[in-house]
């Protein structure tokens, strides 16, 4: 397990009153757009926001992406040219000796971690609304159906 994979496991997305795991609960204290239990972690968020942050999340983690390939080139850097010069820059401070642990190696290490980071981050918020999906799916057939005769697909209701 990565450090990134249990960050979250302790909040509980709440979108539009429905938790990730599909209970609604009592209004959140404070207010907000959702509803939490009281003394929950977790966000509460409308479906909206909740689908702008999901955007802007995966947005983030696709620039990630691209600055992950960039950062690798700099790690498989070759130095310049065979003097002390080159050679200090590019084995010590640059790729640390090739033992890891230079300054190129540091930014491709913090930018794996924040895509793992942002992965959790975007899985958790598309469950959290896969479950609101659901749910509203489900309560819309029930009202659609209320009051229909057997055999019959529509309601008084609808």
């Amino acid at each position: 397990m990565t450090a990134a994979d249990g960050w979250l496991s302790d909040v509980t997305f709440w979108v539009d009153g429905v938790a990730a795991g599909g209970s609604v609960g009592p209004p959140p204290p404070g207010g907000g757009s959702g509803s939490v239990p009281t003394g929950a972690q977790g966000f509460s968020l409308s479906r909206e926001e909740a689908q702008k942050a999901l955007d802007d999340f995966e947005e983030i983690s696709n620039k990630l992406r691209e600055m992950q390939g960039k950062a690798h080139s700099l790690v498989m850097l070759e130095r310049a040219a065979d003097d002390p010069a080159s050679s200090s820059f590019h084995l010590t401070l640059a790729n640390g000796g090739g033992r890891g642990g230079g300054a190129f190696d540091a930014g491709y290490e913090h930018i794996q971690r924040e895509i793992a980071f942002f992965e959790v981050l975007v899985a958790r918020l598309k469950t959290a609304l896969g479950e609101v999906t659901g749910a509203d799916e489900d309560a819309e057939a029930q009202i659609g159906s209320a009051g229909a005769l057997p055999g019959e697909d529509k309601g008084y209701l609808e």
